[in-house]
């Protein structure tokens, strides 16, 4: 009885024993598995993290390159304003100086003593205009200083005008305020060689001659 007893103690001890090594197992693997998974889950926040913070220095980058762009666009954009504002200005300047000149020799040609060779300047534009309207009877209109220039000259003007357009030439003489001459014959035609309108014929090419000895 007493072996039998031993017995069946052994036995239960045995059963408790092997009952305990399979929960320690069961327990040991839950606890393995439990770390598996919390390190991938660990993994898969350091890699989403790692991808969050990637992207973001991505963004920072191109909105960094993106400014960086526009900084360099808008500092050709100002540069170009400004050489065109430059550029604007001298053109300006050049112009207030070139029509100052301008405006200075409209007034001197008002005066016979800043026009050098008066006299022969007032018998070659006159000559000039009477050719041009083709001789015949011509009004010239001028004004004192032109008067007293021509009158000696007439008779010559005319001959060289009569053989010049093989037209028989009369030349009258009117006083008319006019600097320079203007000259109309009896058809009506008229030759305006005025002092201030020879000018405006050649403005554009006494800028150009100006502007290349000023500037």
């Amino acid at each position: 009885m007493i072996a039998e007893s031993s017995n069946a103690t052994n036995l239960d001890k045995a059963s408790v024993d092997g009952k305990k090594k399979i929960i320690d197992k069961i327990i040991s693997d839950a606890e393995a598995e439990s770390k598996d998974i919390m390190s991938y889950a660990e993994k898969q926040v350091q890699e989403i993290t790692s991808s969050a913070m990637n992207e973001a220095n991505e963004k920072r980058e191109e909105m960094l390159k993106k400014g960086r762009q526009e900084a360099a666009t808008e500092k050709s954009r100002v540069l170009s304003q400004a050489r065109l504002d430059i550029r604007r200005k001298i053109l300006e300047a050049k112009e207030r100086e070139l029509s100052a000149i301008l405006d200075e020799t409209r007034s001197k040609l008002l005066d016979p003593k800043m026009i050098p060779n008066f006299e022969q300047v007032m018998k070659d534009i006159t000559t000039e205009a009477c050719v041009s309207i083709g001789g015949g009877n011509i009004t010239l209109r001028t004004n004192c200083s032109g008067l007293k220039a021509l009158e000696k000259e007439l008779k010559s003007i005319e001959k060289t005008v009569s053989e010049t357009t093989f037209s028989e030439t009369k030349l009258e003489l009117v006083d008319d305020n006019v600097s320079g001459i203007v000259a109309e014959s009896e058809r009506g035609v008229v030759v305006d060689n005025s002092f201030a309108t020879r000018l405006e014929r050649r403005k554009r090419e006494i800028r150009k001659e100006l502007a290349d000895i000023i500037f």
